[in-house]
């Protein structure tokens, strides 16, 4: 369902959430006005409780978006730096002898080809790796740890690149971390659990006027499903209309690396 409205834009993500969810809402409003549920906690001193569910409901939303933002936020310096990290590699590996020189730098610009053309474009429709890259980045780690320097200056070379090559590793890790949903299923049940109270706790409240009280839980519902909007889009960083522009990834291969 969620890979389906991340195929949307994200005016019609917001809107479907904000049908569905006023559709349940507004049906179990007319439900308890029905069968006189409504009022149900009038004169029961329920300000005290109404008003600590509504903290606990919003300290709930606000940790769990202000967590998914920030790591969406995190992809585009973790894609960046992978970015710098392979031009820095393959401006290195060009200062090897010409007879490493020769094994190195295709080995990398074939790897880094098949990053930024294909593995990229399978993670933002699957959300997965590309095999086919992790064997061309181990076939390169092969050559560069089979190289054996015969100067200081090859050896202090080699040194860096080899420094380097680590560092690209745990920033490409760091970056497929990301390639998973952000906001595990647990805390999707939760949120939509606690929602579910928080709507039905609204719908109870002592409202004379049917037409008030479904106004409100109309703004409500409308309010709530925005959010909720916002975390799918959040969610997966490498899909959907909230994806992770990498376009700079393939200017830097053609200008720096191609």
């Amino acid at each position: 369902m969620v890979d389906l409205l991340l195929t949307l834009p994200r005016f019609a993500i917001i809107i479907i959430l904000a049908i569905v969810f006023n559709l349940f809402s507004q049906a179990l409003l007319f439900l308890l006005h029905k069968y006189s549920y409504r009022g149900i906690f009038k004169g029961q001193n329920s300000d005290v409780f109404i008003s600590s569910l509504n903290i606990v409901f919003s300290l709930i939303i606000a940790f769990v978006f202000i967590g998914v933002w920030q790591s969406h936020s995190n992809v585009t310096n973790v894609v960046l730096k992978e970015s710098e990290l392979m031009v820095d590699i393959n401006t290195n590996i060009n200062g090897y002898a010409e007879d490493q020189k020769k094994l190195a730098v295709p080995a990398f610009r074939d790897y880094v080809e098949e990053v930024v053309y294909k593995e990229y474009d399978s993670i933002h429709l699957k959300n997965k790796q590309d095999i086919n890259a992790i064997h061309k980045l181990n076939k390169f780690n092969n050559i560069v740890l089979a190289y054996e320097p015969t100067t200081n200056g090859q050896l202090a070379l080699h040194q860096e690149i080899l420094k380097l090559v680590s560092e690209y590793k745990n920033i490409r890790r760091e970056r497929c971390n990301y390639n998973e949903p952000l906001i595990a299923n647990i805390l999707w049940d939760i949120l939509i659990f606690i929602t579910f109270l928080y709507i039905f706790l609204l719908c109870l409240s002592h409202i004379e006027k049917l037409s008030v009280h479904s106004f409100l839980v109309f703004i409500f519902t409308c309010s709530i499903s925005t959010i909720f909007a916002l975390l799918i889009l959040y969610d997966r960083p490498f899909s959907g209309p909230q994806a992770i522009d990498y376009s700079f990834l393939k200017e830097a291969f053609i200008n720096n690396i191609k």
